[in-house]
């Protein structure tokens, strides 16, 4: 009868240790529980919630400055060829990038021919 008990405590102990929190990672995340992946460069979020608002926010505000300004956001992966309405637009961006850190930081050249967003030609 003592054993049941234990082989319970020993479960819960287990399932405790075993939680996605134990499994994440360290730090460096800004207030919103977001970071940027040093080897990918790609921005993503651990908290689901905030997560999710924070990179919608970073894309929006990305989105608007590549059609209103000159200003290209190249220090992380936020566009993709549905935020370009023309060709050109997408263009510009992989090039500017591609010159600005040396890669198609937004892979927005998938087949790596040097035409970015093909589908909006």
């Amino acid at each position: 009868m003592k054993t049941f008990p234990l082989i319970a405590f020993g479960i819960a102990l287990a399932a405790m240790l075993y939680s996605p929190l134990v499994l994440a990672h360290s730090g460096g995340t800004d207030s919103s529980g977001c970071h940027t992946n040093k080897k990918t460069g790609d921005y993503h979020c651990h908290t689901p919630k905030a997560g999710k608002t924070a990179k919608t926010e970073a894309k929006s505000s990305a989105r608007t400055e590549a059609r209103g300004s000159a200003k290209t956001v190249c220090s992380a992966n936020v566009y993709n060829c549905a935020d370009f309405s023309t060709h050109s637009e997408a263009q510009g961006v992989y090039e500017r990038c591609l010159e600005k850190v040396g890669r198609d930081i937004h892979d927005l050249d998938r087949d790596d021919d040097g035409v970015a967003c093909e589908a909006l030609q």
